[in-house]
């Protein structure tokens, strides 16, 4: 971490968490130190609990990282604020930090998270698509995806949204787009393939709307996420490069193994690692973790999303600052 973070980090050259020296009050090991492990380590201090958080990498925050190479941040991972409301944990300290937000979109924003006006399409040959045909076709997707509701109400089994559309297109082919129409139609099924970073025949037709959005809509942090994980760290004992490999489980507490051979120990452990870390299975769990967890773990998916930051040596005119997203004919499904 930057030498300008008030983070208090250790070397791995620590003492151990000596379980056979008692604790008091009761000692826990953090495993992962994004957003949760941090949140769930700040909460137990204080609560006066003794807490030692082991990160793999030389950083905190996991998927949330603030850039600065530019000269101003930019967040290359999480990046914004889902519901701008007091029941998100995160919205009362963000306000107390007076960091401010960049609306981009209201409460009922799903599968479109910002507004449309926000956007100019423009096909593969630079001319920029009709703002009303954007907004029409786009309302023939949404009744592709009211349709493929009621699809989903006639079936008791699952099937991807990909399936579906396709049952759906051949049940109404009035739906169908021909030419420009059709490439931004196969643009909102990619738009929908971004929001969950996942092809369509992986998406669940039956549950990928079913997730409860905070009121409030959506802010962007302008100033990044950094001030808020320095400040959920500050003062925690955070150990960098202390990749685990071993957790194993007893009567009377946890011990925890690291890649250079030193154990910890302590009354309990917190694991908030990837799921992409518990997929690989690089750390071992004794007694192993129950058939069902493992289960879970190997059924839950996980995708990626790529994210591309430009800098502009000057300000264009105000159609180069709307976001423009060129529209590539790479996608893997089609809407015929």
């Amino acid at each position: 971490m930057e030498s300008r973070s008030n983070v208090s980090l250790k070397k791995a050259s620590y003492s151990l968490v000596e379980r056979r020296k008692p604790l008091s009050p009761s000692s826990v090991i953090v495993i992962g130190s994004g957003f949760a492990g941090l949140a769930a380590a700040r909460a137990l201090k204080n609560a006066s609990f003794e807490v030692v958080v082991l990160e793999s990498r030389d950083r905190i925050g996991g998927r949330v990282y603030t850039d600065y190479s530019f000269g101003f941040p930019v967040d290359v991972g999480a990046s914004w604020l889902h519901g701008v409301c007091k029941e998100n944990p995160l919205a009362p300290l963000i306000g107390r930090l007076g960091l401010p937000l960049y609306r981009t979109s209201g409460d009922n924003s799903v599968l479109f998270d910002h507004d449309l006006e926000s956007y100019a399409l423009f096909d593969t040959d630079g001319h920029q698509v009709p703002q009303d045909l954007v907004e029409r076709v786009g309302q023939v997707f949404q009744e592709i995806l009211d349709k493929a509701d009621k699809l989903r109400q006639e079936n008791t089994n699952d099937m991807s949204v990909a399936q579906a559309i396709t049952i759906v297109m051949d049940r109404h082919p009035e739906l169908k787009q021909e030419g420009l129409a059709h490439k931004v139609l196969q643009w909102y099924l990619c738009r929908m393939e971004g929001w969950f970073a996942a092809d369509a025949d992986t998406i669940s037709l039956k549950n990928w709307d079913q997730e409860v959005l905070l009121p409030g809509g959506h802010g962007l942090m302008v100033r990044g996420y950094r001030p808020v994980l320095t400040t959920l760290a500050r003062g925690l004992d955070i150990r960098l490069h202390h990749r685990v490999t071993n957790i194993i489980r007893g009567k009377k507490g946890v011990e925890i193994t690291v890649e250079n051979g030193k154990t910890f120990v302590a009354d309990a452990a917190i694991i908030t690692v990837p799921l992409g870390v518990l997929k690989s299975k690089s750390i071992k769990f004794e007694p192993r973790l129950p058939e069902w967890k493992e289960e879970a773990i190997n059924d839950i998916g996980v995708g990626t999303e790529n994210k591309i930051a430009l800098h502009f040596e000057k300000v264009g005119s105000p159609m180069t600052l709307k976001r423009c997203q060129t529209m590539l004919l790479l996608g893997s499904h089609s809407l015929s």
